[in-house]
């Protein structure tokens, strides 16, 4: 059985240059946030609508980004540098996750994000190494910072709603 990160080689292998690879990546980035809004949606409890509707808006940067790079071949104003312990994502309240009662469902789609934003990282970091361009690299490595900060996130929900549980 091959692992998630073995199947994203591969993938990215398999593309035939950049364009193809931006392609795929607006498609994934598009994906995510349809995603992100449609639970943002669905949510009864603040603190998981409140993610999800901030997942969802960093996805739309995501487009934004590699949209204006395939349309006008232009990279981002923004840094393509991810400073070391910089983090990318807002202060949630944590301490409103604790004691509530979580459902399946809620950890389920947790894990379905958390999945997501670590196949998003590993394409990024797959796709950046195979471009000679130092800006092109720097670009998706960059998008790999902000899917690793995305992980961290949920990774940081998924903490809250499980100690409980694993303390001895």
């Amino acid at each position: 059985m091959r692992s998630t990160y073995q199947n994203v080689v591969e993938e990215v292998k398999n593309l035939k240059g950049i364009e193809e690879a931006v392609a795929l990546a607006i498609e994934r980035e598009t994906e995510a946030r349809d995603f992100y809004s449609s639970k943002a949606a669905l949510m009864d409890k603040t603190q998981f609508k409140e993610l999800y509707e901030y997942l969802a808006n960093e996805e739309v940067k995501h487009l934004g980004y590699l949209e204006r790079y395939r349309d006008q071949n232009e990279l981002p104003v923004t840094s393509t540098e991810i400073p070391s312990g910089q983090s990318f994502t807002p202060e949630f309240d944590m301490g409103r996750i604790k004691g509530g009662e979580i459902t399946l469902g809620d950890a389920g789609i947790l894990v379905a994000a958390l999945r997501h934003e670590r196949k998003s990282e590993d394409f990024y970091l797959e796709v950046a190494k195979r471009v000679d361009d130092e800006s092109l690299k720097n670009f998706f490595e960059m998008l790999a910072g902000y899917e690793r900060s995305h992980y961290e996130l949920i990774d940081q929900f998924l903490e809250e709603i499980t100690s409980f549980r694993m303390q001895t």
